[in-house]
């Protein structure tokens, strides 16, 4: 049951990103991507209706973690490693629920899936220093 639960987690993730995707290149309102969003795979809808609400709500605290912890400046990434940070800071700053680890392994993952072959060291770096500042200030 457990490794079910987790994999529609991780197939939610990778609807997030997709969802992230269309809106950034789109600028549509995230709901309304949601409510055309078709993925024949069962996934935890409630997991990504309440991650996607998180960063409807929270997008300027995402974005001023990523770029106060980091020295990346968003714009100049690509779209799909957007989404992939968005996605991971918020999981990281409002998902208590979910380990760290599991944040980063996704997030390395999803973009080793959907990303260049860089983009997952990328990622992996700028996790891992807003982890460690985050640590640093607890």
């Amino acid at each position: 049951m457990s490794k079910l639960k987790n994999k529609n987690k991780s197939l939610a993730r990778e609807n997030i990103i997709k969802i992230l995707y269309q809106h950034d290149v789109t600028k549509d309102k995230l709901n309304d991507i949601y409510k055309h969003f078709v993925d024949k795979r069962e996934y935890d809808k409630k997991y990504l209706i309440n991650i996607l609400n998180i960063i409807e709500e929270k997008k300027e605290e995402i974005i001023d973690t990523i770029e106060s912890n980091t020295d990346v400046k968003l714009n100049d990434t690509s779209p799909i490693d957007r989404s992939i940070l968005f996605l991971s800071v918020a999981e990281i700053l409002h998902k208590h629920d979910v380990p760290y680890k599991v944040v980063l392994n996704e997030a390395i993952k999803i973009a080793k899936k959907y990303s260049t072959e860089k983009s997952y060291k990328f990622i992996n770096i700028i996790l891992d220093k807003i982890l460690k500042k985050i640590a640093a200030n607890d």
